[in-house]
């Protein structure tokens, strides 16, 4: 696939879909596109690109990009109880 991309748009996500019934779209991304606007050291840097979210129950945006956990580690202290 060679999807067109968005010059104001500093992410692109290039998706296949697998699946869609009953409303639900299944995807899968198979490319990955990123402005060097929005890297650090080559990786995408969330901080830099300052996502927006959109909540469909309240009809608001929220802005994403704090840490709060390190994925595949912090849970690892709730098993070992």
């Amino acid at each position: 696939m060679d999807a067109p991309l968005i010059d104001e748009l500093p992410l692109a996500l290039e998706c296949k879909v697998k699946s869609f019934e009953d409303g639900i779209l299944i995807g899968e991304i198979i490319n990955v596109s990123a402005d060097e606007s929005v890297l650090t050291d080559g990786q995408l840097d969330i901080r830099k690109l300052k996502p927006i979210s959109f909540n469909p129950f309240d009809n608001k945006y929220y802005g994403v990009g704090e840490e709060v956990g390190h994925a595949f580690k912090d849970g690892l202290t709730l098993r070992e109880r």
